[in-house]
């Protein structure tokens, strides 16, 4: 895998269901196109080929990525881990670079799966990366507050996270169940006092936090319960899923 600083290649990672269709896969080519011309990498002029893989079963991932040498597409499916559970979590740094790098999928990704690892040798199963005092990425998903008061916040991208496609959509649909959604900084004291914490990923799905750094957090299961609901719903929709090849997007 390319670790040789963040412009050297970027990458997105897709949802597969069992016939080869991608989830989401607009919002992934749109969120690659803009991370690429962030990086200064030029992809390929045709889209990638994504299949079913021969004997596979069940739902899986796949790693879309381009390096800055080599103007080809890489494709590397894997099964899914755990998946819409409670978890625990521990809180690491987050990596920086600079604005214009941070927040995007690139080649330099080492720091976020040594956070992973800290995670497991901990006994844990995510890593929350931590800035200024304030959560701002976690180091497969997107970390989302319920407050106590019903709004539901998520870190604004000039935090330097990257934008989830999952969040994106839940994004959308939270306020239609009477969850709104906020743009803010999920600092100590919004995490202390919130009612729920998860995260929420392409992998991963809708895990909620029960404990961080060892500690109890929140006493709520609305946002997690409404938030699987949700993403069960629109895995039904015809609409979610792609065939992707060469000119698909």
């Amino acid at each position: 895998m390319a670790n040789s600083g963040p412009r050297s290649e970027v990458f997105t990672t897709v949802l597969v269901n069992d016939q080869g269709a991608v989830a989401d896969w607009p919002a992934h080519w749109e969120r690659l196109v803009d991370h690429a011309k962030r990086l200064r990498i030029d992809l390929p002029s045709e889209t990638p080929r994504i299949t079913a893989e021969d004997g596979q079963s069940g739902w899986r991932l796949a790693r879309i990525s381009c390096s800055a040498t080599e103007a080809a597409w890489h494709v590397q499916q894997r099964p899914l881990s755990y998946r819409d559970e409670a978890i625990d979590g521990v809180t690491v740094p987050a990596p920086r670079w600079n604005e214009r790098t941070n927040g995007t999928k690139h080649g330099d990704w080492a720091a976020y799966q040594a956070a992973a690892e800290t995670a497991v040798e901990a006994g844990c199963d995510v890593a929350l990366l931590v800035h200024d005092f304030a959560i701002v990425d976690a180091d497969r998903g997107t970390p989302m507050v319920l407050d106590e008061d019903g709004t539901v916040w998520i870190a604004p991208p000039s935090d330097g996270g990257v934008a989830g496609v999952t969040t994106g959509v839940l994004e959308a649909l939270l306020p239609g169940a009477g969850l709104p959604v906020i743009k803010g900084r999920l600092n100590e004291r919004t995490v202390a006092r919130c009612a729920e914490l998860i995260v929420v990923g392409t992998g991963m799905g809708v895990c909620r936090i029960n404990g961080l750094d060892g500690e109890n957090v929140g006493h709520s299961d609305l946002l997690s319960t409404t938030c699987q609901r949700l993403m069960a719903q629109h895995f039904t929709e015809e609409d979610t899923w792609s065939v992707v090849g060469p000119h698909d997007v």
